[in-house]
């Protein structure tokens, strides 16, 4: 299909395609209703909030992905969903300018801020942006981290190649956070390098085993860390890095 309207529009953020044949069902400006609060009972249905309809659409489909796309329409993250069934028995039809709401049975994910946090990735993740959150958007922000990270074909280790890297600690509160500094710190704005202890001894023992030029690690506003995330935790980590050649140590705070 030449030129689909959907393509033209920057607002699009989402895309359900057919897994099997590549094609895009339907784009959608937005979503609701996909991603909820743990503690919340799961809805029964979600939202494309203004679709983009491509001639006629299936009211089903068996391997459903959900894209998520930047402004240059690039995928940025995807989920897949398996079979989708449409609540509507009749798909809607698209005049003009008209983008309707169309309901799905149900798909959720329990990152409550993930769908605000994609919309700001869309436009380009800026360093530290994550610090600049609530706390309670850290869980949320290292979800977003880790699926962009390997929805776009990165793997569990180190891409960065300068010596040193810089753990920024002055906005560590919880264990994510820690995790989005820390990936941050070894590879770039948006980057990951884990998410629990064992997808940080993953990507060590990968760097480790590629033979990796060994890096050392600056954990600057350590003390505050430690102090937020506990020593135990803390000692973990530390220790994490020395089995596998990692000198991390700590570093004033950044002036």
């Amino acid at each position: 299909m030449d030129s689909p309207r959907f393509e033209e529009s920057k607002g699009i953020l989402y895309r359900l395609v057919d897994k099997g044949s590549g094609n895009v069902l339907l784009a959608s400006e937005d979503i609701r209703s996909f991603f909820v609060d743990p503690g919340q009972e799961p809805p029964e249905t979600f939202t494309l909030v203004k679709a983009h309809l491509l001639g006629r659409v299936r009211r089903r489909t068996e391997e459903a992905v959900l894209q998520v796309v930047d402004r240059q329409g690039k995928v940025i993250g995807d989920y897949y969903l398996g079979r989708v069934v449409a609540v509507s028995p009749e798909m809607p039809v698209v005049t003009g300018d008209e983008y309707p709401d169309v309901e799905f049975y149900g798909y959720t994910w329990e990152y409550p801020r993930a769908g605000e946090i994609w919309k700001k990735w869309a436009a380009g993740v800026e360093r530290g942006e994550w610090a600049r959150c609530p706390s309670d958007w850290h869980e949320s922000w290292l979800h977003v981290v880790e699926t962009s990270w390997f929805s776009t074909g990165h793997r569990a280790t180190r891409y960065e190649t300068a010596g040193t890297a810089v753990l920024d600690g002055s906005g560590i509160t919880t264990t994510a956070a820690f995790y989005c500094a820390l990936g941050e710190a070894v590879n770039g704005p948006g980057g990951y390098f884990g998410s629990s202890t064992g997808g940080l001894d993953d990507c060590l023992r990968t760097v480790r085993s590629e033979n990796a030029a060994p890096f050392r690690l600056v954990w600057r506003d350590f003390a505050s860390s430690r102090e937020a995330l506990g020593d135990e935790f803390t000692d973990h980590v530390m220790s994490l890095f020395r089995e596998h050649g990692v000198t991390a140590t700590p570093g004033e705070a950044a002036g």
